[in-house]
């Protein structure tokens, strides 16, 4: 049988602005996105619930962009969100992604962040293990969902693998990260967890690049990488 033909498609209407997504239900049990997010976010406006189920209130700076130690930037590129036409694809540091419920401060021992800028019943995925998790095997997360197919669910290289990730459902572009106004690294690709890393200026993230998977990366939460979410 196919690897992957259990997998069923659907689609998903962001009431926010109306645009639509491919979700798929994958072995893991879960619905998951299979396009990056394109929620715009804009400078100097303030956003109250950002995922529609917090009444989180959040402001991004004008004018500030990923990449220069302010978390509060959320990647804001000519007073929108950071979008590189070339790869249709929208960046957020892990501040906008956690829709501010993520801060500067926090580590892995404070939890997974409770708030993301995914539709209404949807949410970031989690780090595979940490504090919460000691059995290993954290729910709704990038390894436990990699490692269903077969894919390590730690940070590795293989060819093998790298190749069934290359065939996955979910559409995982190498589109690079956004950092200081520039787009970089496309050869490689990033996607943001809910989940603080052990060094507070890290946030949890998957990390897919050439001939390598890294479901446990860790890196600076004012980098602007691409969301992917998951179902509550």
């Amino acid at each position: 049988m196919d690897l992957f033909s259990i997998v069923l498609k659907s689609t998903l209407s962001d009431i926010r602005d109306s645009k639509t997504y491919t979700v798929r239900k994958m072995a893991d049990g879960n619905c998951w996105m299979t396009e990056n997010l394109k929620f715009e976010l804009q400078a100097n406006k303030t956003y109250t619930g950002v995922n529609n189920t917090t009444g989180n209130t959040i402001t991004f700076n004008t004018g500030s962009v990923c990449g220069n130690g302010n978390t509060n930037a959320a990647c804001i590129m000519n007073g929108n969100t950071a979008y590189d036409s070339t790869y249709d694809t929208w960046y957020y540091n892990w501040y906008a992604a956690t829709a501010g419920s993520g801060t500067e401060s926090m580590t892995m021992n404070s939890g997974d962040a409770t708030s993301s800028i995914c539709p209404a019943h949807w949410r970031l995925p989690t780090n595979y293990t940490n504090k919460q998790y000691p059995s290993g095997g954290a729910p709704k997360s990038w390894g436990s969902l990699l490692n269903t197919y077969g894919i390590s669910p730690e940070n590795h290289t293989s060819d093998t693998e790298y190749k069934i990730l290359e065939a996955f459902p979910s559409a995982l572009p190498r589109v690079g990260y956004f950092r200081s106004g520039i787009f970089q690294n496309n050869g490689s690709g990033y996607w943001w967890s809910a989940t603080a890393h052990s060094t507070a200026t890290h946030a949890y993230n998957l990390d897919f690049y050439a001939a390598g998977v890294a479901p446990q990366r860790g890196s600076y939460k004012y980098v602007g990488f691409n969301v992917r979410c998951v179902s509550l």
